[in-house]
Protein backbone atom coordinates (compact mmCIF):
# COMPACT_ATOMS: atom_id res chain seq x y z
CA UNK A 1 0.00 0.00 0.00
CA UNK A 2 2.79 2.24 0.97
CA UNK A 3 4.65 1.92 -2.32
CA UNK A 4 1.35 2.12 -4.16
CA UNK A 5 1.16 6.09 -2.47
CA UNK A 6 4.15 6.71 -3.06
CA UNK A 7 3.79 5.69 -6.90
CA UNK A 8 0.45 7.91 -6.93
CA UNK A 9 2.79 10.77 -5.62
CA UNK A 10 5.23 10.81 -8.42
CA UNK A 11 2.76 10.48 -11.14
CA UNK A 12 0.93 12.98 -9.59
CA UNK A 13 3.89 15.30 -9.55
CA UNK A 14 5.37 14.29 -12.63
CA UNK A 15 2.05 15.11 -14.56
CA UNK A 16 2.43 18.57 -13.16
CA UNK A 17 5.40 19.65 -14.18
CA UNK A 18 3.96 18.10 -17.95
CA UNK A 19 0.74 19.75 -17.64
CA UNK A 20 2.74 23.44 -16.51
CA UNK A 21 5.18 23.18 -19.69
CA UNK A 22 2.47 22.50 -21.77
CA UNK A 23 1.31 25.22 -20.34
CA UNK A 24 4.57 27.38 -21.06
CA UNK A 25 4.65 26.52 -25.01
CA UNK A 26 1.20 27.08 -25.14
CA UNK A 27 2.00 30.54 -24.03
CA UNK A 28 5.03 30.67 -26.58
CA UNK A 29 2.86 29.66 -29.63
CA UNK A 30 0.49 32.54 -28.34
CA UNK A 31 3.63 34.97 -28.57
CA UNK A 32 4.87 33.39 -31.59
CA UNK A 33 1.39 34.00 -33.27
CA UNK A 34 1.71 37.53 -32.56
CA UNK A 35 -0.45 37.71 -29.61
CA UNK A 36 1.96 38.73 -26.92
CA UNK A 37 -1.22 39.82 -24.30
CA UNK A 38 -2.62 36.85 -24.16
CA UNK A 39 0.54 34.82 -24.25
CA UNK A 40 1.88 36.64 -20.89
CA UNK A 41 -2.28 36.34 -19.11
CA UNK A 42 -1.98 32.31 -20.28
CA UNK A 43 1.71 31.78 -18.31
CA UNK A 44 0.84 34.06 -15.75
CA UNK A 45 -2.09 31.87 -14.48
CA UNK A 46 0.53 29.04 -14.07
CA UNK A 47 3.33 31.25 -11.92
CA UNK A 48 2.54 30.35 -8.86
CA UNK A 49 2.21 26.29 -9.61
CA UNK A 50 5.86 26.14 -11.69
CA UNK A 51 8.23 23.55 -10.14
CA UNK A 52 11.53 24.85 -9.89
CA UNK A 53 12.89 22.34 -13.03
CA UNK A 54 10.38 24.49 -14.67
CA UNK A 55 11.30 27.97 -13.66
CA UNK A 56 14.38 29.06 -16.13
CA UNK A 57 12.08 28.17 -18.85
CA UNK A 58 9.09 29.95 -17.49
CA UNK A 59 11.11 33.23 -16.55
CA UNK A 60 13.21 33.31 -20.44
CA UNK A 61 9.53 32.96 -22.09
CA UNK A 62 8.13 35.69 -19.72
CA UNK A 63 11.36 37.66 -20.85
CA UNK A 64 10.60 37.01 -24.15
CA UNK A 65 6.75 38.44 -24.01
CA UNK A 66 7.65 41.46 -22.20
CA UNK A 67 9.88 42.23 -24.73
CA UNK A 68 7.22 41.36 -27.47
CA UNK A 69 5.58 43.96 -25.46
CA UNK A 70 8.10 46.64 -25.33
CA UNK A 71 8.39 45.89 -21.51
CA UNK A 72 12.31 46.04 -21.85
CA UNK A 73 13.08 46.30 -17.97
CA UNK A 74 11.01 43.67 -16.96
CA UNK A 75 12.18 41.55 -20.21
CA UNK A 76 15.87 42.40 -18.82
CA UNK A 77 14.71 41.04 -15.22
CA UNK A 78 13.21 37.98 -16.19
CA UNK A 79 16.14 37.17 -18.63
CA UNK A 80 18.68 37.93 -15.36
CA UNK A 81 16.49 35.77 -13.17
CA UNK A 82 17.53 32.21 -15.78
CA UNK A 83 21.40 33.75 -15.96
CA UNK A 84 20.55 33.17 -12.31
CA UNK A 85 18.90 29.97 -12.05
CA UNK A 86 20.79 28.60 -15.01
CA UNK A 87 23.62 29.66 -15.21
CA UNK A 88 25.14 27.11 -17.69
CA UNK A 89 22.76 27.48 -20.13
CA UNK A 90 24.01 30.11 -22.98
CA UNK A 91 20.58 31.10 -24.20
CA UNK A 92 19.44 33.69 -21.89
CA UNK A 93 23.15 35.46 -22.04
CA UNK A 94 22.70 35.48 -26.02
CA UNK A 95 19.01 37.09 -25.27
CA UNK A 96 20.06 39.25 -22.96
CA UNK A 97 22.90 40.34 -25.38
CA UNK A 98 20.08 40.97 -28.37
CA UNK A 99 18.01 43.07 -25.67
CA UNK A 100 20.39 45.13 -24.52
CA UNK A 101 22.43 45.65 -28.09
CA UNK A 102 18.59 46.70 -29.60
CA UNK A 103 18.52 49.50 -26.87
CA UNK A 104 22.43 50.40 -28.45
CA UNK A 105 23.98 49.33 -25.30
CA UNK A 106 26.48 47.95 -27.51
CA UNK A 107 29.34 47.40 -24.81
CA UNK A 108 26.48 45.50 -22.30
CA UNK A 109 25.83 43.36 -25.36
CA UNK A 110 29.64 42.22 -26.01
CA UNK A 111 30.16 41.45 -22.28
CA UNK A 112 26.72 39.37 -22.48
CA UNK A 113 28.35 37.49 -25.44
CA UNK A 114 32.12 36.85 -23.78
CA UNK A 115 29.83 34.79 -21.27
CA UNK A 116 27.78 32.88 -23.70
CA UNK A 117 31.19 32.40 -25.56
CA UNK A 118 32.21 30.16 -22.18
CA UNK A 119 29.99 27.70 -22.00
CA UNK A 120 29.53 24.75 -23.84
CA UNK A 121 29.13 24.88 -27.52
CA UNK A 122 25.67 25.18 -28.90
CA UNK A 123 23.19 27.13 -31.29
CA UNK A 124 23.48 30.04 -29.07
CA UNK A 125 26.67 30.27 -28.86
CA UNK A 126 27.04 30.29 -32.73
CA UNK A 127 24.32 32.69 -32.88
CA UNK A 128 26.86 34.85 -30.04
CA UNK A 129 29.08 34.54 -32.62
CA UNK A 130 27.70 36.19 -35.43
CA UNK A 131 26.33 39.01 -33.59
CA UNK A 132 30.11 39.59 -32.10
CA UNK A 133 31.49 39.37 -35.60
CA UNK A 134 28.49 42.05 -36.75
CA UNK A 135 29.29 44.25 -32.94
CA UNK A 136 32.83 44.28 -34.86
CA UNK A 137 32.15 45.42 -38.04
CA UNK A 138 29.87 47.60 -36.57
CA UNK A 139 32.62 49.36 -34.75
CA UNK A 140 35.00 49.27 -37.59
CA UNK A 141 32.60 51.28 -39.64
CA UNK A 142 32.15 48.91 -41.96
CA UNK A 143 28.50 48.99 -42.01
CA UNK A 144 28.17 52.63 -42.14
CA UNK A 145 30.18 51.84 -45.52
CA UNK A 146 27.83 49.62 -46.67
CA UNK A 147 24.51 51.21 -45.90
CA UNK A 148 25.81 54.00 -47.92
CA UNK A 149 27.04 52.47 -50.65
CA UNK A 150 23.12 50.31 -51.14
CA UNK A 151 21.73 54.27 -50.37
CA UNK A 152 23.72 55.63 -53.12
CA UNK A 153 23.12 52.76 -55.72
CA UNK A 154 19.31 53.12 -55.22
CA UNK A 155 19.78 56.78 -56.01
CA UNK A 156 20.87 56.15 -59.29
CA UNK A 157 19.04 53.59 -60.42
CA UNK A 158 15.93 53.89 -63.05
CA UNK A 159 13.03 52.90 -61.39
CA UNK A 160 10.00 54.21 -63.11
CA UNK A 161 9.73 55.68 -66.53
CA UNK A 162 13.24 55.88 -66.50
CA UNK A 163 13.43 58.21 -63.21
CA UNK A 164 16.23 57.83 -60.68
CA UNK A 165 15.15 59.47 -57.09
CA UNK A 166 18.49 60.58 -56.49
CA UNK A 167 19.92 61.71 -53.28
CA UNK A 168 17.74 63.94 -52.40
CA UNK A 169 15.15 61.51 -53.25
CA UNK A 170 11.88 62.05 -55.17
CA UNK A 171 9.21 60.98 -52.23
CA UNK A 172 6.41 60.48 -54.57
CA UNK A 173 8.46 58.42 -56.87
CA UNK A 174 9.99 55.59 -53.88
CA UNK A 175 6.51 55.43 -52.49
CA UNK A 176 5.22 54.61 -55.65
CA UNK A 177 7.61 52.37 -56.33
CA UNK A 178 7.77 50.79 -53.35
CA UNK A 179 4.31 49.05 -54.14
CA UNK A 180 5.94 47.26 -57.68
CA UNK A 181 7.21 43.45 -57.14
CA UNK A 182 10.40 45.00 -58.24
CA UNK A 183 10.56 46.68 -54.98
CA UNK A 184 10.17 43.45 -53.18
CA UNK A 185 14.16 43.21 -52.79
CA UNK A 186 14.75 46.73 -52.37
CA UNK A 187 12.90 47.73 -49.27
CA UNK A 188 15.89 47.74 -47.08
CA UNK A 189 17.78 49.95 -49.42
CA UNK A 190 15.07 52.41 -49.68
CA UNK A 191 14.71 53.05 -45.91
CA UNK A 192 18.62 53.13 -46.37
CA UNK A 193 18.03 55.78 -48.81
CA UNK A 194 15.53 57.82 -46.95
CA UNK A 195 17.95 57.74 -43.99
CA UNK A 196 21.31 58.84 -46.16
CA UNK A 197 19.24 62.06 -47.07
CA UNK A 198 18.80 62.86 -43.63
CA UNK A 199 22.32 62.73 -43.51
CA UNK A 200 23.63 65.06 -45.94
CA UNK A 201 21.35 67.50 -44.16
CA UNK A 202 23.37 67.22 -41.29
CA UNK A 203 21.93 64.29 -39.50
CA UNK A 204 23.86 61.79 -37.89
CA UNK A 205 23.99 57.63 -38.15
CA UNK A 206 23.01 55.70 -35.67
CA UNK A 207 23.58 51.91 -36.78
CA UNK A 208 21.33 49.64 -34.75
CA UNK A 209 22.09 45.58 -33.97
CA UNK A 210 19.90 44.83 -37.00
CA UNK A 211 19.29 47.00 -40.05
CA UNK A 212 15.50 48.07 -39.28
CA UNK A 213 16.64 48.92 -36.01
CA UNK A 214 18.55 51.94 -37.38
CA UNK A 215 17.72 55.64 -37.20
CA UNK A 216 19.22 59.03 -38.00
CA UNK A 217 19.58 61.64 -35.13
CA UNK A 218 18.89 65.04 -37.55
CA UNK A 219 19.90 68.31 -37.30
CA UNK A 220 17.62 69.60 -35.12
CA UNK A 221 18.01 66.70 -32.30
CA UNK A 222 15.08 64.62 -33.16
CA UNK A 223 15.28 60.66 -34.24
CA UNK A 224 14.33 59.76 -37.70
CA UNK A 225 13.17 56.28 -38.49
CA UNK A 226 13.49 55.35 -42.20
CA UNK A 227 11.90 51.76 -41.70
CA UNK A 228 8.89 53.37 -40.28
CA UNK A 229 8.20 55.43 -42.86
CA UNK A 230 8.74 52.87 -45.39
CA UNK A 231 6.29 50.69 -43.34
CA UNK A 232 3.46 53.28 -43.38
CA UNK A 233 4.16 53.58 -47.77
CA UNK A 234 3.61 50.03 -47.70
CA UNK A 235 0.51 49.70 -44.97
CA UNK A 236 -1.29 52.94 -45.61
CA UNK A 237 -4.67 51.57 -43.76
CA UNK A 238 -2.57 50.63 -41.06
CA UNK A 239 -1.73 54.38 -40.57
CA UNK A 240 -4.47 56.75 -40.19
CA UNK A 241 -2.46 59.44 -40.13
CA UNK A 242 0.74 60.54 -41.68
CA UNK A 243 1.12 61.21 -45.37
CA UNK A 244 4.20 60.74 -47.33
CA UNK A 245 5.55 64.52 -47.07
CA UNK A 246 4.34 64.51 -43.44
CA UNK A 247 6.93 61.36 -42.68
CA UNK A 248 9.70 62.76 -44.57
Amino acid sequence: MFWKIIELLVRIIYWRRFRTATKIGEAAKLLSDGKPEAALAHLEKNGNAVHQTLLPLFALTQGKIHEALGRLDEAEASLKTVVLMNPKDARADVELAVLVGRQGRFDECRTWLTRALEKEECDSTVHAKEILAHLDAIERGDILLEYEARAQALAEKPLLDGRAPGLNPDMALLETWIGTPEAKESIDDVALLLAYAEVQKGGKWQIGLSIEETTVIKADGSAFRPFDTVGKWMHPKAISASSPAESK
